[in-house]
């Protein structure tokens, strides 16, 4: 089997095509003009005839002209593949798809995102809210590479990195006469119209009261939610990581007898390298994630 061809003597063989000069093409890759007159021949030996005509100048063969294109090409098929290469490696290029719990949907998802993109502007990103059994299971089967959702029972294929411990809230209009407490206990919510939404999965079992377990609505879109607390429907708990901003004209008041938590955090595949451009996701996430954690008043883990 004859020895592959170097990308290098192929590079000075364009170069001296281009410039009709092997001086010139030596200057343009940084060695010598014996070292490039060597390459040469020894490219010919590998192609078995000459490529240049007999003389001092560059002058090409009728083989050499005609093999030219074919070695441009190659030579442009290597560097794109070289250059993709290291956009990969270095992170700036690869597709990164991450899963996140609705209530970190509307607030916090849309910043992670942003300042992501404004560092990896080539990096196809695709993001989906689900439940966080459901983050955790399209993680598990790989149909993301990321997610940001509640502590689930161990899974040995899962690798979940904690960053917060979030509790809950009450949230009704500022009107409401509970929103003038300091806290509340689960049991005042017993003569209230209760809203579920998607975090009352981690509430349900808990002996908080027949509201919660059997609630009046259900509602899982968090804009929703917001303006049917808003519109006088009823009330709602939510983690203090989805508590609704002041603009919305509602009140947040926590939760207590007992005090509800829930970890949250960030989940990868176990025993699994990821893509330079997932584990630039994964790093802002954390880090992302513990700031939003102490700008809305939740405990770092």
């Amino acid at each position: 089997m004859s020895a592959p061809l170097k990308i290098q003597h192929l590079r000075q063989f364009v170069l001296a095509a281009d410039l009709g000069s092997f001086r010139d093409a030596a200057h343009g890759t940084f060695r010598s003009q014996a070292a490039v007159s060597a390459a040469m021949q020894d490219l010919e030996q590998q192609i078995g005839a000459p490529l240049f005509e007999p003389g001092k100048r560059a002058r090409l063969t009728p083989l050499g002209q005609t093999l030219l294109p074919s070695f441009r090409e190659l030579l442009a098929t290597h560097d794109r593949v070289q250059d993709g290469a290291r956009l990969y490696a270095m992170g700036y290029q690869g597709p990164v798809s991450l899963a996140v719990m609705p209530s970190l949907a509307d607030e916090w998802l849309p910043r992670l995102v942003a300042r992501y993109a404004q560092r990896h502007p080539d990096v196809r990103i695709r993001a989906v809210d689900e439940s966080s059994p459901n983050v955790h299971r399209l993680v598990l089967s790989g149909d993301v590479q990321v997610g940001v959702a509640g502590q689930l029972p161990r899974t040995e294929e899962l690798a979940f990195s904690p960053v917060a411990r979030d509790s809950f809230g009450l949230v009704c209009r500022k009107t409401h006469p509970l929103a003038r407490r300091r806290s509340v206990p689960w049991s005042a919510l017993a003569g209230e119209r209760l809203i579920a939404n998607a975090t009352f999965a981690t509430l349900k079992g808990r002996q908080l009261g027949a509201g919660v377990d059997d609630p009046a609505m259900d509602i899982s879109n968090r804009a929703s939610l917001l303006a049917s607390v808003a519109g006088g429907l009823g009330v709602t708990a939510l983690p203090v990581l989805a508590r609704p901003p002041a603009s919305t004209g509602l009140a947040f008041v926590p939760l207590v007898e007992p005090v509800v938590e829930r970890i949250v955090g960030v989940l990868t595949r176990r025993d699994e390298t990821l893509l330079p451009s997932v584990a630039a996701m994964h790093a802002l996430a954390l880090r992302s994630l513990a700031q939003f954690t102490r700008r809305k008043g939740a405990t770092l883990y």
